[in-house]
């Protein structure tokens, strides 16, 4: 079985992986348990642009788990230095944020609300719904029973 990340998780990893390298090798050179020369590795490095800690190449310094659940895979990295974890991926976390933001929103509100408080500008829910529809495959009868029907003085003809 394989598995891969995308540009956009490779991208966020290696984000990750450059400022816990950055503390890690900050440790490593301020430590008198390192000795001088992986000091001298450590600060190559560094110069090069890419901090890259001394850690034991049996274990490596950081690893990627895919955990696949009902939605899809949780992709997580773990920093074996820092011991800090990364979410590049977690669709649980997403359904429980869009759990929360349904609960959020469906609230009764107790007072009654003032027809003059009514704004007529979207709120960026109605406007993310708006996105995911496709034009030109609405029809009318599509765009009357989710708008309701056009105002009356755009429907009336002038007869002249």
């Amino acid at each position: 079985m394989s598995y891969f990340l995308t540009d956009e998780q490779e991208h966020e990893l290696n984000l990750f992986l450059d400022e816990e390298n950055r503390d890690i090798c900050r440790l490593q050179l301020e430590s008198d348990d390192v000795p001088e020369e992986l000091k001298e590795i450590i600060r190559s490095t560094i110069e090069a642009g890419s901090p890259i800690p001394a850690f034991n190449p049996i274990h490596g310094y950081y690893s990627i788990s895919f955990t696949p659940c009902e939605e899809g895979n949780r992709i997580y990295a773990h920093h074996h230095l820092s011991n800090k974890s990364k979410s590049l991926c977690d669709p649980s976390k997403i359904i429980d944020q869009l759990d929360d933001l349904l609960n959020t929103n469906t609230e009764q509100v107790e007072e009654p609300i003032d027809s003059e408080d009514i704004s007529n500008e979207p709120t960026s829910n109605f406007i993310d719904y708006i996105e995911d529809i496709n034009p030109e495959k609405l029809t009318v009868d599509d765009i009357e029973s989710m708008f309701g029907p056009p105002p009356e003085e755009m429907v009336t003809f002038d007869q002249n």
